[in-house]
């Protein structure tokens, strides 16, 4: 039996039989994995803690068969201050499900896991607006995973877009307006262009610098929303909760 150690954060979770346990996880070195758990939901289980979502830790483990098997944990950081905020939980659960489903499975990307951890130590501190961290690691995230919208120059004509245009959700990026067409349906302005520019580049840790207005950011949330959806084919739940926070 080769045991392998990983670093990884849980996605999600579904009970096996009566003390098991099936956990998603996003590791360093695997990408996304399903692993069983032998009795992780027996009260004692020395497993319970280390494998709820959100939990982000060293596991060591083995492949079975079909799917991996977890031998031994140990916790790096369980994200408490996530959990007991109910704000704060719906957002996070939205993150983990949107790399859930960004993911395929054994697909290796670290720049993902490092995008995810570092946004649940900010969206834990409480030090930047949601919202606003919501839409940049929805930008960041469908980047990371092969379906960077392009924002900076036409789609068609490569000129430079800087005052207006027109985001199409099929093709991936922003017209001008001489090559608007009928698939490009949302319209931007000079301020939504630009916020989108400052978050393609920007670090994390520096969105608390970023001044928005509300209307820009929620149309920019639509477009990627439809934007995601288009490229996964797949709705994501948590995002009814988020809209009634």
């Amino acid at each position: 039996m080769s045991l392998t150690k990983v670093q990884g954060i849980v996605l999600k979770s579904i009970n096996l039989g009566e003390s098991d346990k099936i956990i998603t996880i996003y590791t360093d070195i695997l990408g996304k994995i399903d692993m069983v758990v032998h009795g992780a939901r027996k009260q004692k289980s020395k497993f319970m803690a280390s494998t709820q979502p959100f939990c982000y830790c060293e596991y060591v483990i083995f492949k079975g068969k079909n799917l991996y098997t977890l031998s031994e944990s140990s916790i790096n950081e369980s994200f408490q201050g996530i959990l007991l905020d109910f704000g704060k939980l719906i957002y996070g659960s939205y993150f983990l499900e949107l790399v859930d489903g960004l993911s395929e499975k054994d697909n290796k990307n670290v720049s993902i896991l490092a995008l995810l951890l570092k946004t649940l130590y900010l969206l834990d501190s409480g030090n930047i607006d949601n919202k606003l961290l919501r839409l940049t690691f929805d930008f960041k995230a469908i980047s990371l995973s092969g379906y960077m919208p392009q924002v900076n120059y036409c789609i068609k004509c490569r000129r430079k877009i800087q005052d207006k245009g027109f985001f199409s959700i099929s093709e991936g990026g922003i017209a001008c307006t001489e090559c608007k067409s009928l698939k490009s349906s949302y319209i931007l302005n000079e301020e939504a262009i630009q916020l989108l520019h400052k978050i393609k580049l920007i670090k994390l840790e520096d969105l608390r610098n970023i001044k928005y207005e509300d209307k820009v950011l929620a149309l920019l949330q639509n477009i990627f929303l439809s934007y995601i959806q288009y490229q996964t084919g797949r709705e994501y739940k948590t995002l009814s909760l988020i809209k009634n926070i």
